[in-house]
């Protein structure tokens, strides 16, 4: 594969910190319907999803830096991602709990065996709840969030596609910047549903 360039290592981070911002509001949002003690699930799957992001952009960054190749580092993404998004997708199911059901769906590609199982969790956990965000946010009106949350299940859908493409910078580019605007529209989502859930309380 070409060698990363910095700008590439750097951009790497932004969709992270975009997820972080958004999964700030959502445990907020969770705070405000199902009290502090129910929403150290999602604050800990939130966490664990931030990480597993964080230590990949760690390694492409140390990569592109010449400063070393860490390979547990990109590897360690599909562990702690995995757990995190099934904490997070049930943490967002008992969100809404005794309203409605909502469907979840998913994707796997192919990968090294080892990751298989962790990729089918994180792939199915994280369209689940951002599919369950997206019908909470067009339940309770929320047009712009509802589009927000959706463009971040295209997102993770494209990402899914992309990555069974040969790994060149530019198709990189291409993921990142298609992973960058589906995590703004998580983080937009969330936002816009927690200033709701603020106003008019948890009802649906």
């Amino acid at each position: 594969m070409e060698t990363y360039p910095i700008s590439l290592a750097l951009f790497d981070f932004v969709p992270t910190f975009a997820f972080l911002i958004g999964a700030f509001y959502l445990v907020r949002t969770a705070i405000i319907c199902r009290g502090r003690p129910s929403s150290r699930m999602l604050m800990a799957g939130a966490l664990l999803v931030f990480l597993g992001g964080f230590t990949k952009a760690l390694w492409k960054f140390m990569v592109a830096a010449e400063v070393a190749d860490i390979v547990w580092l990109s590897q360690l993404q599909f562990i702690l991602s995995g757990i995190g998004f099934l904490g997070l997708c049930v943490a967002v199911i008992y969100m809404v709990r005794g309203h409605r059901k909502a469907l979840t769906g998913g994707a796997v590609f192919a990968m090294a065996l080892w990751k298989i199982p962790f990729l089918f969790v994180m792939t199915l956990s994280s369209l689940g709840a951002e599919g369950i965000l997206t019908y909470m946010a067009f339940k309770r009106g929320l047009r712009l969030a509802g589009a927000a949350f959706a463009i971040g299940v295209m997102g993770l859908l494209a990402m899914g596609t992309l990555a069974s493409a040969e790994q060149t910078i530019t198709m990189q580019w291409i993921e990142e910047s298609v992973n960058t605007i589906g995590q703004i529209g998580f983080m937009l989502g969330n936002i816009l549903l927690h200033r709701n859930f603020k106003e008019k309380g948890c009802d649906l």
